[in-house]
């Protein structure tokens, strides 16, 4: 969040008991998914309430800013400080407000994903009731510190939680294939490659490796979290291309080398996120899928460190072969069109 002229920067505290994070409208369980990996990355112990399919609670010592900013299928998250099942004046006021971060200005939101239609009135009384409490704070509905956010759960309450406002914005647009230098048809759009990286199980300082790392869609996301990132590739074309997209978008702790997924020019890693090779547009280089499953699983048991994970997409009917020592931890499915259907195997190293 860039600090202005008279405001404080928002902070959190990294100990914060209950958060409400709010997952993306995905028919898909990769959005839980993400949750679950990035809570584990960076607070293993805590646990994970379903409140409904788009709405989860989290008990433990996680900052729910940190997981906002990295999430691609997690819309937003932020400190959990009640729920209000009339959700009027009195209600509201009941709230741990005590609880929130830090702020100057704020705004409020109300999201209903029950099907119901909420008016602007409830945003009124919550906004009333932050007023009340924090007299000084000043609304702002462009650019707030805060953002205090009613989100109402398939059972009708309402839950309210304050969120790190400079984390609900994502710049998937300014990172789209066709604005980067070097293009291929079998590249990965930003939003899916930053979940790769998460269900990676890695975090700031880690190293991760794309085995079939191609434009580079995987390496940038990585880059841009602070993770620092080998691609592999046996393409001199990609191998080529690639760098140019890390140099465009100033990705500078990422590295492309030439090779082959069968003998990975890497000694260790801390996690693997890659797309596996599959069809005439992304050259399979005259192997059968599941011949390429078999040899870079075989290969990641030599690299890949205990209690770390890989991420690899692959053909819905291609099986990732379980060698002893992984163990499966997540699957899902994305479905393409009517005659594909790609799937997320998440591998753990025993």
């Amino acid at each position: 969040m860039t600090k202005k002229k008279g405001r404080r920067m928002l902070t959190s505290s990294s100990t914060v008991r209950r958060s409400l994070f709010i997952l993306s409208g995905e028919d898909s369980t990769m959005p839980q998914g993400e949750l679950e990996a990035l809570v584990e990355t960076y607070s293993r112990g805590s646990r994970i309430q379903m409140v409904d399919r788009r709405v989860a609670i989290v008990e433990g010592e996680v900052d729910p800013a940190v997981i906002s900013r990295r999430g691609a299928y997690i819309r937003f998250g932020g400190v959990h400080i009640g729920s209000a099942e009339a959700a009027g004046e009195n209600d509201f006021r009941r709230l741990d407000f005590d609880g929130l971060p830090s702020f100057d200005s704020f705004a409020v939101r109300i999201y209903d994903f029950t099907g119901n239609q909420v008016g602007r009135r409830l945003e009124a009384v919550l906004g009333a009731a932050v007023k009340d409490h924090f007299p000084s704070a000043k609304v702002s509905l462009e650019e707030p510190d805060l953002l205090v956010a009613g989100v109402f759960d398939c059972e009708g309450g309402l839950q309210v939680s304050g969120v790190d406002a400079s984390t609900v914005r994502h710049a998937w647009h300014e990172r789209r294939p066709r604005s980067r230098p070097f293009f291929h048809p079998s590249v990965l759009y930003p939003k899916f490659a930053r979940l790769l990286v998460n269900l990676a199980h890695v975090k700031e300082g880690d190293v991760l490796l794309d085995p079939f790392s191609g434009t580079g869609s995987v390496l940038v996301e990585a880059g841009l979290m602070g993770i620092r990132s080998v691609g592999v590739d046996v393409s001199r074309r990609m191998c080529a291309g690639a760098p140019k997209n890390l140099r465009h978008l100033r990705v500078v702790d990422a590295e492309v080398v030439r090779g082959d997924a069968r003998c990975l020019p890497v000694r260790r890693v801390d996690g693997v996120a890659t797309d596996m090779p599959y069809g005439r547009a992304s050259s399979t280089y005259q192997r059968k899928p599941v011949d390429i499953a078999e040899d870079l699983v075989n290969s990641l048991g030599d690299i890949l460190s205990a209690g770390r994970y890989a991420c690899i997409v692959h053909l819905d009917s291609t099986e990732i072969p379980v060698k002893t020592g992984f163990d499966v931890v997540q699957e899902h499915l994305i479905h393409i069109h009517r005659q594909m259907t790609r799937a997320v195997t998440v591998l753990k190293r025993r």
